[in-house]
């Protein structure tokens, strides 16, 4: 029985992930008006398109029978009889953000103020449709990988059931890579492939019983039946770590380094149920990469180590799917005149502990789970929604977000920004996109050709943390960037190090040069602003200026700054 078949024996939407409810599913139903007047607005779009059409009708029953069994088996066949018939995933999501978006124009608007309730049916309506989403890519994601012969974690966790049920021993294996970061410099035809070559490399290290499924991004779960003592699963960690001991050879012919990071647990001696084993192995997992070791057992020391980790993930998830991460604003000014000229969007979020992470840790959870499309795409709708309520208070500047290496080999992200821009009524030329120098250095081909489709919409491009990185100048040189900021650690040690000063001097020569705008980081005093303008920077952004912000205080510090 496939996956499929075997969830749509009953309501397969795990509501409860997303904060859903019997009683937010009934209050639904208010808005069914509404939500049957955005996707009617939809229809001249496809009005030559029986097939969408059809879709579109079914999909505006959403709010009065989402919770309906039937319904949803019905509705999810006709998303993927969509994707059977050739239509892109980006293509049909399109059509739900902008119901969405129109939603919460009709809802929300304007309007200085808005009550609780219509804030919470907004989210209800919001968390629903993500939910009926996720189910639907989820399962023909699995339903692709089971035809492709790699089966999911859904599988994995399956199998591991069955063999529970039948009293067998069992080994678990979660297999990922160390170098993350090695993907990024693979072009996109071979990324696609790898995963089914290296879980094919893997099984024929393996036992011809022994199963291979796809994990989460980057990872793959090896089960191991009938094992009777510990030296077989780190038998079978050893065989395959001898893999990544060569090159792997790709498909189109080139080579890459990878180095295997395996975590191990063994049923019943470690965990009680699948979903323990496979806790109890990612747990193994990760105290290897952090020892910087191939291979660990679990230990149940290793609960509580990682206990606070995992409640971030568990808040993590939910802040996501809820959007209850947050974007501060951080001014841009013209070091000449001191105007602000734009602000810089940065991610904030406070952790289960109540505590403030730092933003990298987020961003490394968020890559790690497999969570980067729903966050780009919470992104992208945030920085939107904030240049339209900074139109509304009368303050047109412009705005800058970080965007990732995996956005950079993300065929799709130009048309979701365009998607963006269009249902919002914004200019591309509103927006600043950061990129790394990591991020430019991933398939060079294809983040070329991103990045001339994300300036063809009108975009700005920046580099971010230039300096700190390895790209050439030759390389720099070729790219579309209309912006070069200047790394805090050079704007910090310039006026003690003369090396640092030739470095921030270096910098804006070349910008300059390059008929790009040099934007200084980390500016904290007065006597580094007047350094900077003595070398010719344009811009900088800091705490001389002000911390980033929540989109009030950042209206009332412009209007008290620009009467």
């Amino acid at each position: 029985m496939t996956t499929t078949s075997a969830r749509w024996d009953a309501s397969f939407i795990d509501f409860a992930a997303f904060g859903l409810g019997d009683e937010e599913l009934v209050s639904l139903r208010s808005l069914s008006d509404i939500w049957g007047m955005a996707l009617r607005e939809i229809r001249p779009q496809v009005a030559n398109d029986p097939v969408l059409l059809d879709f579109l009708e079914l999909t505006e029953e959403l709010p009065l029978a989402l919770a309906d069994p039937a319904w949803q088996q019905h509705w999810v066949r006709g998303w993927h009889g969509l994707a059977s018939r050739g239509y892109a995933v980006v293509e049909i999501l399109r059509l739900f953000f902008a119901a969405v978006v129109r939603c919460e124009q009709e809802l929300i608007g304007d309007r200085d103020s808005v009550g609780r309730v219509v804030l919470a049916l907004f989210s209800c309506l919001r968390r629903a449709v993500l939910a009926a989403v996720s189910c639907a890519l989820e399962l023909g994601e699995e339903a692709q990988q089971e035809a492709a012969g790699l089966p999911g974690e859904l599988a994995a966790l399956r199998c591991l059931r069955e063999l529970l049920t039948v009293d067998r021993q069992v080994g678990l294996l979660s297999v990922s890579v160390i170098n993350r970061d090695s993907f990024a410099y693979i072009a996109a035809s071979d990324l696609q492939r790898l995963p089914a070559m290296l879980a094919a490399h893997i099984a024929q290290r393996l036992r011809p019983d022994d199963r291979v499924f796809a994990g989460r991004e980057g990872e793959w779960l090896v089960i191991l039946p009938d094992v009777h003592a510990m030296s077989q699963p780190a038998l079978a960690a050893s065989h395959i770590g001898k893999i990544f001991e060569a090159p792997v050879v790709l498909f189109g012919g080139g080579k890459i380094m990878m180095q295997a990071t395996v975590g191990a647990a063994m049923l019943p001696e470690h965990a009680l149920d699948a979903e323990g084993a496979l806790h109890a192995a990612r747990l193994a997992r990760w105290d290897a990469a952090s020892r910087r070791q191939g291979f660990a057992w679990f230990d149940p020391r290793l609960g509580a180590d990682w206990q606070q980790r995992y409640h971030q993930v568990e808040s993590l998830r939910e802040a996501l799917q809820q959007e209850a991460l947050a974007l501060y604003l951080q001014p841009q000014v013209d070091l000449a005149s001191g105007r602000c000229i734009g602000a810089e969007l940065l991610l904030r979020w406070r952790g289960s502990d109540g505590a403030w992470m730092d933003p990298p840790a987020i961003i490394e959870l968020i890559e790690e789970n497999g969570w980067r499309t729903t966050y780009t795409d919470w992104l992208l709708r945030a920085a939107m929604r904030t240049a339209a309520e900074l139109d509304a208070a009368g303050i047109g500047i412009g705005l800058a977000c970080n965007l990732t290496v995996a956005d950079m080999v993300d065929e799709e992200l130009p048309e979701l920004l365009g998607q963006c821009l269009e249902t919002w009524q914004l200019p591309g030329s509103r927006f600043t996109l950061e990129l790394t120098e990591s991020a430019l250095m991933a398939d060079r081909e294809q983040g070329l050709a991103i990045m001339r489709r994300l300036r063809a919409l009108g975009c700005r491009l920046a580099l971010d943390d230039f300096g700190t990185g390895y790209s050439s100048l030759s390389y720099l040189v070729s790219l579309p960037i209309n912006e070069i900021k200047i790394d805090r650690s050079f704007i910090v040690g310039m006026l003690d190090s003369i090396d640092s000063l030739r470095i921030v001097s270096t910098i804006v020569d070349l910008a300059r040069d390059l008929g790009m705008l040099p934007l200084a980081e980390g500016v904290e005093d007065l006597r580094q602003r007047e350094q900077l303008l003595e070398l010719g920077c344009a811009a900088a952004q800091g705490y001389l200026y002000a911390a980033p912000m929540p989109l009030d205080e950042f209206v009332a510090w412009f209007r008290a700054r620009h009467p």
